[in-house]
């Protein structure tokens, strides 16, 4: 959806939406959520981040594995409108992929 969109995702496996997930495996991932979206402000230089969590088919969820979306955001730039998330685009050039990886690894 953006430069930079990342996701953070669980390393225990088995939660396809936030209902499943146990409350210290919650805990345990989300805590890791501001240091991801501080990483992406930083990295891209983007004025602010939408994080956003689907769970079932009815909102949105394509991917039946639990995971958080960290988009980063500009004025202006269209992807969220209304509360409503646009479609993904292209996929990145695997080269500018692997350089916003590393800007982003960097910044955690």
């Amino acid at each position: 959806m953006a430069r930079g969109h990342s996701l953070l995702v669980p390393k225990a496996s088995g939660y396809a939406d936030i209902y499943s997930m146990p409350p210290d495996v919650a805990a345990a991932v989300l805590c890791e959520l501001p240091r991801l979206a501080r990483a992406v402000k930083e990295a891209t230089g983007c004025e602010g981040v939408n994080i956003v969590q689907n769970n079932g088919g009815a909102a949105g969820q394509v991917v039946f594995h639990l995971h958080f979306h960290v988009i980063p955001r500009f004025t202006g730039d269209g992807v969220v409108r209304l509360g409503a998330h646009g479609a993904s685009g292209q996929m990145i050039d695997p080269t500018l992929a692997k350089e916003v990886q590393a800007a982003i690894s960097a910044a955690l």
